[in-house]
C-alpha cells in the first residue's frame, strides 16, 4: 500500500523536514505528546476528500470524545478543535476520536447519502487505507508520539521496539560528537519515513551504521568487512562478532536489494521494511556501544534534570538579583526629610 499522491508533502512542508532533519543530527528526535493546530487542519482537510459523509465522522467522534476523554466535555466541537480551537492536548484527542470513528463508520455506515440537486443518492465512502496511511504519516513529520495501529492509537514508546531499540539509539548518538555523522543518517531515516521513501530509508539506516563503526575507528567498504576489522581491532570479541554478523549480513542484504541506489517499482519496497532496517540499525548499534537501553535513557534523564535544576537555579539567582537591586535604588520616604543641610538645627517653619 502506498501513500496517494494527492498527498505527497509540497516544497514548504519538505523545506520544514529538511530543517527538522538537520536539527535533529544536531540534538536529537524530540517527540511531542499533544497535536498543534496545523496538523489539526491537515486532518480536515483529509476528510473532505476521503469520506463524502465528513459530518457523520464528526457526529461521531463528538460522542466518543464525551465518553472516553479525560473530563468527558467538550469546551469545542471536534472539527472546530482540528480546526484551531483549544488547546493542543484536546486537539490530540480529538483527532484520535476522528480516527477511530472513520475506522468504525467504514465497517458499520450503510446509510446512503444524498447528492446535490436531483435527489439521488449514493453508498457512503470511506477511504480508510489512504486515510489511516496519511494520517500516521502527518504524525510521524510533525513528530506526535502517537500512531494508529492494529486498529488502537499508541505511543511510540509503548512499541517494545522502539522504547528498547529506536529511542536508545537515539539518545546514545546524540549524546556525543563523535558519532554526529551516524546520528545524521539514523535520525535522516526516520525522516525518510515520514515522507514516505522506505528505500531511502534503508540507505540511511544502513550509512549510520557504517558512520557508527567508523567513529569507533574501524573502517571497510561494508559492514560486514567493518565488523570483521572490528574484531580485529579488538573493538569487539569473537563472540560479539558470532552474534552479530547475521545482523549485518541483513543489513547489507538489505541496503544491496531495496536500498534507493537500486530502481524500484512502487510498492516493491515497503514501510515495513524500512523500519525493519532501522530498528536492526539501531539494535545493532546499541549493542556496539556495550550500553544497556535503559541505562542510555536514565543517563539522558538524569542529565535532562540536572540541566532544568541549573536553569531553574539561575533564574531563582536573576531574579533574588533584581529583587536585590531594585531595594538598593530605592530611597526610603523619611529619607527626604533627614538629608544632611546647614539648617539641621533649625526649625524649616
Amino acid at each position: 500500500m502506498s501513500l496517494d499522491s494527492r498527498f505527497e508533502p509540497l516544497p514548504s512542508e519538505l523545506r520544514r523536514r529538511r530543517l527538522l532533519a538537520e536539527s535533529e543530527a544536531q540534538f536529537g528526535v524530540v517527540w511531542r505528546d499533544d497535536c498543534p493546530p496545523e496538523v489539526g487542519r491537515k486532518i480536515v482537510a483529509l476528510l473532505l476528500h476521503l469520506t463524502n459523509k465528513s459530518w457523520m465522522v464528526y457526529k461521531t467522534a463528538d460522542d466518543h470524545r464525551l465518553v472516553s476523554s479525560e473530563r468527558g466535555i467538550n469546551e469545542f466541537s471536534t472539527e472546530d478543535t482540528l480546526k484551531g480551537k483549544g488547546n493542543d492536548s484536546d486537539r490530540l484527542d480529538a483527532l484520535a476520536a476522528v480516527v477511530y470513528s472513520f475506522a468504525s463508520l467504514s465497517v458499520t455506515d450503510n446509510e446512503e447519502v444524498e447528492d446535490g440537486w436531483n435527489h439521488s443518492y449514493s453508498p457512503p465512502r470511506y477511504d480508510l487505507d489512504t486515510f489511516i496511511e496519511t494520517v500516521n504519516d502527518i504524525l510521524l513529520g510533525a513528530r506526535i508520539e502517537w500512531h494508529y495501529t492494529d486498529g488502537h492509537f499508541t505511543q511510540r514508546g509503548n512499541s517494545v521496539l522502539y522504547a528498547d531499540v529506536v529511542k536508545p539509539a537515539s539518545i546514545l548518538l546524540d549524546s556525543d560528537p563523535k558519532f554526529a555523522k551516524a546520528s545524521s543518517g539514523f535520525q535522516a531515516a526516520i525522516t525518510r519515513l515520514s515522507e514516505n521513501k522506505p528505500d531511502v530509508a534503508i540507505t540511511d539506516a544502513a550509512s549510520a551504521v557504517q558512520e557508527f563503526f567508523r567513529a569507533l575507528g574501524v573502517t571497510g567498504n561494508s559492514i560486514s568487512d567493518q565488523l570483521n576489522a572490528a574484531q580485529k581491532a579488538k573493538v569487539i570479541t569473537a563472540y560479539d562478532r558470532s552474534l552479530l554478523k547475521p545482523f549485518t549480513d541483513w543489513v547489507n542484504s538489505d541496503r544491496s536489494e531495496k536500498g534507493n541506489a537500486h530502481h524500484h517499482r512502487e510498492g516493491d519496497v515497503s514501510k515495513s521494511d524500512a523500519w525493519l532496517a532501522v530498528h536492526v540499525a539501531g539494535a545493532l548499534m546499541v549493542r556496539l556501544s556495550n550500553q544497556e537501553p535503559r541505562d542510555i535513557i536514565a543517563a539522558r534523564e538524569k542529565r535532562d534534570a540536572e540541566v532544568a535544576a541549573a536553569a531553574a537555579k539561575a533564574e531563582q539567582d536573576r531574579i533574588a538579583k533584581e529583587a536585590e537591586l531594585a531595594a538598593a535604588s530605592q530611597v526610603p520616604f523619611n529619607d527626604v526629610w533627614n538629608t544632611p543641610s546647614s539648617y539641621n538645627d533649625e526649625t524649616p517653619f
